[in-house]
């Protein structure tokens, strides 16, 4: 009986650190099975997508090419923007604007050199004509200062704030 118990005490550690590791190998192995499952499902998924692709291929007509059977549609009067003569002052509501470089300012669109404004510089406006841009006021040290006479700069050097 002695060497029974001797025998089972002698077994017994070496069948538990087998036990352990079963576990540990049955965790890795459900892991595995767990990420071969989802690479499985996304490669049912991309067949199913493909085969959708090819039962929806669109078949394409030569009757779109010759002729839209659409009707042509037309723009609401009321949303149609107009279109401005040459020469013709266009006034919008009053914003900010800074100059993008260094520029010359004109007393007229397309007129005489009077200023030249360091980039940067900020000012107000109200009003433009084909590429330029009418100067109602300006600022020094941060003080809005009306203009005393007309100024003008060109539209593609400034930027609205």
């Amino acid at each position: 009986m002695m060497r029974a118990l001797v025998l089972i005490l002698t077994i017994l550690p070496f069948l538990y650190s087998k036990n352990i590791d079963l576990e540990i190998e049955n965790k890795r192995l459900t892991q595995e099975i767990n990420r071969l499952e989802k690479i499985v499902k996304k490669q049912e998924f991309l067949l199913k997508t493909k085969e959708n692709n090819e039962n929806n291929l669109l078949i394409y007509s030569n009757r779109c090419e010759e002729e839209s059977p659409f009707p042509d549609l037309m723009m609401k009067e009321e949303h149609k923007k107009s279109s401005h003569d040459k020469n013709e002052i266009i006034t919008f509501t009053a914003s900010a604007f800074r100059l993008t470089t260094e520029s010359v300012i004109y007393d007229a669109a397309n007129g005489e050199k009077i200023e030249l404004w360091e980039k940067g510089t900020s000012f107000t406006s109200n009003s433009m004509m084909d590429g330029w841009i009418k100067i109602s006021g300006y600022f020094v040290k941060r003080r809005w200062k009306k203009a005393q006479r007309e100024m003008w700069v060109k539209q593609a050097q400034t930027i609205k704030r």
